[in-house]
């Protein structure tokens, strides 16, 4: 599923965080709702949350061109990428720049193909996601 909006994204992802996987497009930051990472379905079950970081969500990206793609969040948590079910080793990470509104940062090499991103260990509420090269 592709959105032509980016406004249109936003207000489906936050209208519904019980999706197994919620679609993301390279280059764009979308806002999503956290949910209980108790209700979601992780390829491979996280680290025990610990409240109040007990959040997170799943989403997926279609990536067309390979390369080095950096998984950027706008607060505290975990961010695993899978493929085919397996996770992916990152090649790097590191925080945002002090006063800035991404928190961490994720590096993967991407080849072509469909992923799944994982978040979770974050509080309530929501957070931006951006994949990016």
């Amino acid at each position: 599923m592709r959105f032509g909006s980016l406004t249109l994204a936003a207000a489906l992802l936050l209208a519904t965080p019980a999706l197994a996987e919620v679609p993301i497009d390279p280059g764009q930051t979308a806002t999503i709702r956290l949910s209980p990472q108790g209700e979601l379905a992780y390829p491979v079950a996280p680290v025990p949350p610990h409240a109040p970081a007990n959040h997170g969500a799943i989403l997926s990206v279609d990536i067309d061109e390979p390369g080095l793609y950096h998984v950027a969040l706008g607060a505290p948590g975990w961010i695993d990428v899978y493929r085919d079910g397996k996770p992916l080793a990152s090649t790097g990470h590191r925080h945002g720049e002090p006063g800035s509104s991404i928190a961490k940062i994720v590096d993967f090499e991407l080849a072509v193909g469909h992923y799944t991103l994982a978040l979770s260990g974050m509080t309530g509420g929501e957070v931006s996601v951006s994949v990016s090269r």
